[in-house]
């Protein structure tokens, strides 16, 4: 028997075949940025201690040069590479000295440079070092030459500088057209948002800081804050795989924008615009209250992800099945909260009147009207009954007292003309009356006025506002219900008494006369 060494490094042909990976433009971009902050974060009290270092800057550049050709660069100001480090950020197989941080593969600089493009340069000098080192990698070249070797320029800088550059060439993925730029920002501005809330890292795109913006957590009528911090270990192969983080209720629902957020080591795996985890058997169906509004950042420092960290590897022992079942008694209360919150549609108070006296003039209840209206508070939202776009002062909960849904607050006047009566009623929604109904009558008796106050959140009828239709109706109810007292009024006898039954055979010939 014979054996045999067989010499299994890859070639430098390997290099072509990462433009075949499965990358996004952020994901690929975020593989340069991980470097570039995790450079920081080893040496952050060194380069917090110079003079001229305020925080790490990392800078992206798309541009076209006089050929017309894209060019692709990455600059930070973090510590930099020496000659080892360079080694390693250009050689494959050859993964950092820590990989505990960002960069734990060693593997990101190399496949996101060539899923980009064919040609890239790297340029680096770290700090304290007096030599700055420049490499070119022509990927389509080395395929056809299978060289092991590239060229590598040393020059000599001032020791006081820090930096990486990288630039790419020939181009295989542009990053073109509004949707995509826009896209890229977006993601990037998520992926790192724990950076920029610590106001470490300023990421820049094209010149355009990158900021993040946190959604408004939801508080109920009581003034409690619904975000709950929850914390949670999985054991997995013999390791404690560590869940910490908070879940919460957004204050405005956003299909788009609810959902679970994962992070590891600072920075978002799973998540984003359109991106959160949101498993059905977390969040329910698409059109739940909570698939609308709960939302949350879990960080997972430990768990195992992908290589291109676009994903946790959690497929092997239905660990990701595991992950659920341990969140779902967590979520359940800020779940069902969610569930308990409705999202009405915003009327118009004064059309809805308008609409309630047309009504009743077109079913012949009443033969004539006219209608003012005295301004009690100016709502800014132009909202309509059609308009189904949320209003912090639209929430109501199932539960409970329940606030109006009209967007606007007016006193209105309404004359009303029946027959050879007329009548004046100044109708007002008052939600601070503790009756569901109020009429009363002026002291003047030559006026002829009724003031009418109606509270649509009276308890009784909490489960009901929500509705516009709702609100219609009664308004009609009560408008046929203050005629019918009226008129019975009127038949009262001598000492201004009125019969049990009167208001209500007064009020069933009005319905009569409506359903004719």
């Amino acid at each position: 028997m014979r054996q045999e060494r067989i010499n299994i490094r890859p070639t430098t042909g390997v290099y072509a075949t990462y433009k075949n990976l499965r990358y996004e433009p952020w994901t690929a971009l975020a593989e340069f940025i991980d470097n570039s902050t995790q450079s920081y974060f080893d040496h952050k009290q060194e380069l917090n201690n110079l003079d001229d270092f305020n925080k790490l800057i990392v800078e992206i550049n798309y541009s076209v040069d006089d050929n017309g050709q894209d060019i692709l660069t990455i600059k930070d100001n973090a510590y930099g590479m020496e000659s080892e480090d360079f080694y390693r950020a250009i050689v494959l197989d050859k993964p950092p000295v820590n990989t505990t941080g960002r960069n734990e593969f060693g593997m990101g600089l190399k496949t996101a440079a060539c899923w980009f493009g064919s040609y890239w340069t790297v340029i680096s000098s770290r700090y304290g070092s007096e030599y700055e080192y420049r490499a070119s990698v022509d990927v389509d070249e080395l395929s056809k030459t299978k060289e092991d070797s590239i060229e590598q320029d040393i020059n000599e800088v001032p020791k006081d500088l820090h930096y990486t550059i990288i630039e790419i060439r020939d181009l295989n993925k542009k990053i073109i057209g509004s949707r995509t730029i826009g896209k890229v920002k977006t993601f990037l501005s998520s992926i790192y948002r724990q950076d920029i809330r610590n106001k470490e890292v300023d990421i820049y795109y094209n010149g355009e800081l990158l900021t993040f913006q946190d959604p408004e957590i939801y508080i109920d009528e009581d003034q409690h804050q619904w975000k709950r911090e929850i914390e949670f270990n999985i054991n997995h192969k013999g390791k404690e795989l560590k869940t910490k983080g908070f879940i919460a209720i957004r204050k405005k629902a956003s299909v788009s924008g609810a959902g679970l957020t994962l992070l590891r080591r600072g920075r978002v795996i799973i998540g984003g615009a359109e991106e959160n985890y949101r498993p059905k058997d977390l969040f329910g169906d698409s059109n739940s209250f909570a698939y609308q509004r709960v939302f949350g950042e879990l960080h997972m420092d430990n768990w195992p992800v992908t290589q291109a960290k676009d994903n946790f590897d959690w497929n092997d022992e239905a660990l990701e099945e595991k992950f659920i079942e341990a969140l779902k008694p967590l979520i359940k209360p800020v779940k069902d909260k969610a569930d308990d919150i409705r999202v009405r549609k915003s009327a118009s108070q004064k059309q809805v009147v308008v609409d309630a006296v047309e009504n009743l003039k077109s079913f012949g209840i009443i033969d004539d009207s006219s209608i003012e209206f005295t301004d009690i508070t100016t709502n800014t939202n132009n909202s309509t009954e059609n308009n189904n776009t949320e209003d912090e002062n639209l929430v109501s909960i199932k539960k409970g007292n329940t606030s109006i849904i009209l967007n606007e607050k007016a006193i209105s006047h309404i004359s009303i003309t029946r027959g050879n009566n007329k009548y004046n009623l100044d109708l007002e929604y008052n939600d601070n009356l503790s009756q569901w109904l109020s009429i009363s009558r002026s002291n003047d008796d030559n006026s002829n006025i009724f003031y009418v106050k109606l509270n649509m959140t009276h308890p009784f009828f909490s489960n009901l506002t929500a509705s516009k239709d709702f609100i219609d109706v009664m308004t009609r109810f009560v408008l046929c219900m203050v005629i019918a007292e009226v008129e019975a009024s009127i038949t009262s006898t001598q000492d201004g008494k009125v019969e049990v039954d009167t208001i209500r055979l007064k009020m069933n010939k009005l319905l009569e006369e409506y359903c004719k």
